[in-house]
């Protein structure tokens, strides 16, 4: 009976997160703390740190708490309400669907929050996701500030940076000739080898990649990425695209 209970308690969770009254509050996914507390074997209080420029989680709020890829899992690990709020930090007490999966740090609590960006374009949404694209150098492309400010033009100019980097990076790893380059089998760029591909990109082809990403976000979600890597991985897995209607 216990679990039922709460196996329908986490739907009614999951039905509250998608529905979208409100453009203004939107789902975000929050990678928790590494402040946990066990109130029983069954329920857990976990730490969410709102980064500047979110607001809006109110006492009581429902969350959905998943795995972070980089844990190991994307399975849902329980469902909850924020039941203290300080200063920056929010906590929810989360029931377990899996006693013996217990939430680790960078976990991914899922609650709407309000975010006042002036373009929510590809990057607002990847931000929603906690999806961060990095230089195959290392360092952000942008920061979780960018929609704040940004505008289409300037979103335009990081996805210059995008394709310049992949571009620069395949012409690399061209060079070395190291062993992992590749044909690719299928997709858009089947029959071509892959860092020879990557050179060849266009803007079209990485804002499909994002639009991928932001639709199938499960294994992208809460973690920092490095295009080059990511978007090869896309290419040599046939380049799966978003219908569009």
């Amino acid at each position: 009976m216990k679990r039922y209970f709460l196996a329908a308690f986490i739907l009614l969770f999951a039905t509250v997160l998608s529905a979208q009254p409100d453009k203004s509050n939107e789902v975000f996914a929050f990678r928790i703390t590494d402040y946990m507390v066990n109130l029983t074997d069954s329920v857990v209080v976990v730490q969410v740190e709102l980064k500047e420029g979110a607001r809006g989680i109110a006492e009581k709020q429902l969350g959905l708490l998943k795995g972070n890829y980089s844990n190991g899992d994307t399975v849902t690990i329980g469902a909850g309400k924020c039941h203290l709020i300080k200063g920056s930090y929010y906590y929810f007490a989360i029931h377990l669907t899996d006693k013996n999966r217990l939430p680790k740090k960078d976990d991914l609590l899922y609650t709407r929050a309000e975010y006042p960006a002036t373009y929510k374009g590809q990057i607002y949404n990847l931000l929603r996701f906690g999806i961060n694209l990095q230089h195959v150098s290392g360092g952000a492309f942008y920061s979780f500030a960018f929609p704040v400010f940004g505008d289409r033009n300037q979103e335009g100019s990081v996805i210059d940076s995008l394709v310049t980097d992949i571009k620069f990076t395949g012409r690399v790893m061209q060079q070395q000739n190291n062993g992992q380059d590749r044909m690719i089998a299928s997709g858009r760029f089947k029959n071509k080898k892959l860092f020879a591909a990557m050179q060849e990109i266009t803007n079209a082809d990485v804002t499909d990649f994002l639009d991928y990403m932001i639709a199938r976000p499960v294994m992208y979600a809460g973690n920092d990425w490095k295009i080059a890597e990511v978007f090869a991985t896309w290419m040599d897995g046939g380049t799966p695209t978003v219908v569009k209607e």
